[in-house]
């Protein structure tokens, strides 16, 4: 039977709002700290709160208040900005920028670059990879942005086996394929099986089955994994989905409004334009 979060429960640990908070049980991964953490990458950047649902707000709200966030970073309304928001940067803090990395979309010189913590058993990301991801893929197409993905695999005891699957299909050149098709998969509630959830995948992207397997279980997609994890507790991410725009924090799976912004105010802080394209 599968661990995968069940519609209107709500885990130990975990918020009701659109940020899932951390609760996974992986052995590498070290207790969270969150109210050192939330001090050290509110040092860094701004948070941007907003909220289609202001009862999924409320949890997100009551979860960063007992963990230390500032005064104003999730309690605000739908809609409004926290108050402490700060311009972005030309630079994009925590961006890798790596010519061959399969797991980023884009322009390694784009002047913006979107870090995202995910994990493939959190509704909320997968909400963000159908309903946003694709209508901000015009920025990235036009050369404006890059999307760098980070697996930060919290959420079941299964996270962190998909994470390393996911992966497996990158040495494929497949991750972007894989990352639409799980969640894809996974989009109907009910519980079901990760590995035949994977199985299925592997089929429908006719993806060598034995390489993927033995892909994922090598050492080198544990590695990765662990990066992208560690790199997520050392800037104070606790929950998903998690995204950071040129220094620029927005937490859960907020409306396009809020990345078009943040993106467009982004660009102009670049010196390239208004989000329309590069001058």
């Amino acid at each position: 039977m599968s661990d995968a979060p069940k519609q209107g429960a709500q885990p130990a640990g975990r918020s009701s709002g659109d940020g899932t908070a951390a609760r996974g049980g992986a052995s590498w991964k070290v207790p969270l700290a969150a109210g050192a953490a939330l001090l050290l990458v509110t040092a860094a950047v701004a948070v941007v709160r907003f909220s289609e649902d202001p009862a999924e707000e409320t949890g997100a709200a009551q979860e960063a208040g007992a963990s230390g966030a500032p005064s104003g970073s999730a309690a605000d309304g739908p809609g409004d900005a926290a108050p402490d928001t700060a311009p972005a940067g030309a630079d994009a803090p925590m961006a890798r920028r790596q010519a061959d990395d399969p797991t980023a979309l884009g322009e390694v010189d784009a002047p913006v670059v979107m870090v995202v913590y995910s994990d493939y058993h959190c509704p909320y990301c997968g909400r963000w990879v159908q309903e946003t991801q694709p209508e901000l893929e015009h920025y990235v197409e036009s050369g404006d942005l890059r999307i760098e993905w980070r697996d930060f695999p919290v959420i079941t005891d299964t996270s962190e086996d998909v994470a390393r699957a996911s992966r497996a299909a990158a040495e494929q050149g497949a991750f972007w394929e894989f990352h639409e098709a799980y969640y894809a998969a996974t989009e109907e509630p009910g519980e079901r099986d990760p590995e035949e959830t994977l199985a299925g995948v592997v089929d429908e992207l006719g993806l060598d089955a034995g390489r993927f397997d033995e892909d994922r279980a090598a050492d080198a997609a544990a590695e990765q994994v662990e990066r992208d994890f560690s790199e997520g507790l050392s800037i104070g991410v606790t929950s998903t989905p998690a995204f950071l725009i040129n220094g620029q924090a927005v937490m859960g799976a907020q409306p396009l409004e809020v990345f078009e912004a943040v993106i467009d105010s982004s660009l102009e802080a670049a010196g390239t334009g208004d989000g329309g394209g590069r001058q």
